[in-house]
């Protein structure tokens, strides 16, 4: 199959489906690829380094156990994928109740994976971003974090939340336009 030809998340269902035939290289290829978004993605989620590490370590030892049953003639890898994720992210909460990122104290926050924040514009912008995610509501967190921090295209967006393309452009741009609000001294 040429990778060229095809877009970059068909290329995931083809390296799923290499996978399921005991491909190790395919399945290194997926690691690579997947493994600092689905970082992110749980950072943004639970907001500590630890966990997130052990969410994506865990995502991707479920993928390693089923991907047999991952089905390309029902859909694309990365829908699936990032179902696994969010599913391994809802257990997570229900097995350890824990707070998400925007209740957190300030003090616990700064701490949080940035090792240092080397001046106070960082520092600020730190704060300011932290407090915008606390006025996101949970649709629009979700959102923001498949489309900005897990790169996921709007089609795989709209498949895995069960909405239009159409209506996710329209809140993304709302969400963007809180963004603008938010920052207003800031060019984004």
């Amino acid at each position: 199959m040429d990778f060229h030809i095809l877009g970059r998340h068909d290329e995931l269902t083809a390296l799923a489906v290499r996978m399921k035939k005991g491909d190790r290289r395919a399945a290194e290829k997926l690691y690579n690829e997947l493994m600092p978004k689905a970082y992110g993605f749980f950072f943004a989620r639970t907001g500590e380094r630890e966990t997130a590490q052990d969410l994506s370590q865990d995502v991707f030892l479920r993928l390693a156990e089923k991907v047999g049953s991952f089905d390309e003639s029902r859909g694309r890898f990365a829908v699936w994928f990032w179902q696994m994720a969010r599913n391994l992210l809802v257990d997570h909460y229900r097995a350890k109740k824990e707070r998400p990122f925007s209740s957190m104290e300030e003090s616990s926050v700064e701490s949080l994976a940035v090792e240092e924040l080397p001046d106070m514009d960082d520092r600020l912008r730190y704060r300011q971003v932290r407090e915008f995610v606390k006025l996101m509501d949970g649709e629009e967190r979700e959102l923001f974090e498949l489309r900005y921090i897990a790169e996921l295209p709007y089609r795989e967006i709209a498949e895995l939340l069960g909405k239009t393309e159409g209506a996710l452009r329209i809140a993304t741009l709302r969400i963007k336009k809180k963004i603008k609000r938010a920052f207003k001294h800031e060019e984004i």
